[in-house]
């Protein structure tokens, strides 16, 4: 909005209060001016019920004198507009009925103590703070001073201020402020892109991820602000192209041949920017989780006394190879009963566990095996047939 629009702002607050208080008190007849004209436009009319609005000072505002609306700036010029509200039937403002009409006028004044111009107030929405109605005290010395003269004659009226309302003077900006080259895409080759990317806000926010747990091959989804525009999901260091939702979130998923170690990993949102720089979001938490897509004993099992002996391999994906921090559990009516480390040579897509014949487990169709890869459990746990 154009702060030099603002120069008008004394009668656009005076339009303003007059429009606010018909609304206000369904009285239509509201006057801009000295009393006794509202008087004399009433007697050579039909009369009726009115309200005459008269600015007697404009004065400064001293607490904001020196207020800039930014470094670099000069302060505007900041008001305080003293008005009287009179009420009329007809011709009178002394009457019974005149004072019932004060009466109402002022209850809508004090309704409107913190006044906020629509955005389409081309003069007034530059304006940085509400518009604040406050009561002065219109005492007999101060009205008769006011409505002296040969024409006027002493009206009982309520005494109000309107503050702060400011005056700029210039559009200018900031001695800070740098011009703007170029705003838009970058040009095409072989031309060069010399400008800067203006951005319809502080960048993309994220607030949560649903889930917050997912494998490879699960969508999920990243909620928070500002996440137009963003086209990737960086997990860890590895870019995911994604697309955004129907309600305002992005959603993204890690293709099941990734060869990425499940994992808790920091995820955000970003967009490239016309001259090549990145642009991301804050990072949250992310739990990538390894799959099991089989088990399988790797030959017979050793018998000792009573007990089995032997390998299996667990197949998957996002399992590490040898650098994970990776173990299984062998898990049966209730209990863990053996944890096992991978043997070497595990690969992303498969690791190999040995029991012992030291831990030797009773034979059993029906054990399940637990896997974590550094930290995150996967959610499949396929049965093992010791047997």
């Amino acid at each position: 909005m154009s702060l030099a629009a603002s120069q008008e702002a004394i009668g656009a607050v005076s339009e303003l209060l007059k429009v606010q208080l018909a609304v206000r008190t369904g009285i239509n007849a509201v006057a801009v001016g000295r009393p006794e004209e509202a008087s004399k436009a009433a007697s050579s009319g039909a009369g009726g019920s009115s309200f005459n609005l008269f600015l007697y000072r404009v004065g400064i505002d001293g607490n904001l004198r020196n207020r800039a609306l930014d470094d670099g700036q000069s302060p505007p010029v900041w008001l305080v507009l003293h008005y009287l509200l009179t009420a009329f039937d007809g011709t009178d403002s002394d009457s019974a009925l005149a004072h019932r009409l004060l009466s109402r006028g002022m209850v809508a004044l004090n309704a409107m103590s913190i006044l906020r111009p629509a955005a389409t107030n081309a003069v007034l929405a530059s304006n940085p703070d509400p518009l604040r109605i406050s009561f002065d005290e219109a005492d007999v010395e101060m009205l008769s001073k006011v409505m002296q003269g040969s024409d006027e004659k002493y009206r009982v009226s309520a005494a109000f201020q309107v503050r702060p309302v400011m005056l700029a003077s210039t559009d200018a900006a900031p001695a800070y402020a740098l011009p703007v080259l170029t705003i838009g895409p970058a040009l095409p080759p072989p031309q060069r892109y010399t400008g800067v990317s203006v951005l319809p806000g502080m960048g993309p926010r994220l607030g949560a991820i649903e889930p917050e747990r997912f494998a490879a091959g699960q969508p999920f989804v990243l909620r928070g602000a500002d996440l137009a525009g963003c086209d990737q999901v960086f997990v860890g260091a590895a870019a995911y192209p994604a697309t955004p939702t129907a309600d305002g979130g992005l959603s993204a998923t890690i293709p099941l041949a990734d060869t990425a170690a499940a994992g808790t990993y920091p995820v955000c949102a970003a967009r490239t920017l016309p001259d090549g720089h990145l642009f991301s979001s804050n990072a949250l938490a992310g739990h990538l989780l390894p799959r099991i897509t089989g088990v399988a004993l790797d030959g017979p099992l050793v018998p000792q006394m009573g007990k089995l002996s032997g390998s299996f391999t667990v197949s998957g994906s996002q399992l590490g190879g040898p650098l994970s921090a990776a173990y299984a559990a062998l898990y049966l009516n209730g209990q863990a009963r053996l944890l096992l480390e991978p043997q070497p040579g595990g690969t992303p897509t498969s690791l190999g566990f040995t029991v012992g014949d030291a831990q030797a487990l009773p034979p059993d169709p029906n054990y399940r095996v637990i896997l974590r890869v550094n930290g995150e459990q996967a959610l499949d746990t396929p049965l093992l047939a010791w047997t």
